[in-house]
């Protein structure tokens, strides 16, 4: 009888695993086979530990948000709607679906953006995830960074001393989201989201990534290219 009782099944991998002593370095040779991936079935929620028939979830936020959206059992819309409606007017809403529904998205402008957010990030890594968000506004584009880069440090930013004599008027409107974020302020609010005039395309991708991510956290980020 074989000492395994998952065998031949999707759950073999897995059983071996569990069995391996642990610090365990298998040999250099042989096949290799990736590591176990969740299914959209395996991610349902009657399977989850907190789950309570006939109950509502009495969690804030999933603990297998990471795993859902990897597994793609959850969609990026999901989470736009479950964020800004019913809040949202008619307005904002057509936008939202206009700018989200069905595509890829991608939450960093440029591999700049990007390699700024993560590299400031790591230095400031006791900022309280507000003034993370805000931080990723504010090095979106460079024109605002050199403005923000000597006027913040971990505890916050100081939006004050700021001058913005000169800076682009597409780039206001994320500039005043972030201190927004920062500052709990009302600088832009969802009807200012939904004016075109306001508030540019990019920027209000832009934003409402930060606002997902505010809201989310890093697990949001796994939909990047999906």
């Amino acid at each position: 009888m074989t000492r395994y009782f998952m065998r031949d099944t999707p759950l073999c991998q897995m059983e071996q695993q569990m069995m391996t002593p642990p610090y365990f370095k298998p040999r250099g040779h042989g096949r290799y086979y990736p590591g176990f991936q969740y299914s959209r079935d395996d991610m349902e929620c009657p399977y989850c530990m907190n789950f309570r028939r006939n109950h509502p979830c009495p969690l804030e936020q999933c603990v297998c948000l990471d795993e859902r959206i990897v597994a793609g059992a959850i969609d990026l819309n999901e989470f736009v709607r479950d964020c800004f409606f019913p809040e949202a007017g008619a307005q904002l809403q057509a936008r939202l679906e206009r700018s989200f529904n069905g595509c890829s998205i991608e939450f960093f402008l440029s591999d700049s953006h990007r390699e700024r957010w993560q590299h400031w990030r790591e230095r400031c890594f006791r900022m309280p995830n507000r003034n993370l968000v805000a931080l990723f506004l504010l090095t979106a584009y460079g024109d605002i960074w050199r403005r923000m880069i000597w006027k913040f440090d971990a505890s916050g930013f100081d939006f004050q001393s700021v001058q913005l004599a000169g800076i682009q008027p597409e780039l206001y409107s994320v500039y005043q989201a972030a201190k927004a974020i920062s500052t709990g302020s009302r600088n832009i609010t969802l009807a200012d989201l939904a004016s075109p005039e306001l508030v540019t395309d990019e920027a209000f991708h832009l934003i409402v990534c930060a606002l997902l991510l505010a809201k989310y956290g890093d697990a949001i980020l796994n939909f990047e290219g999906k």
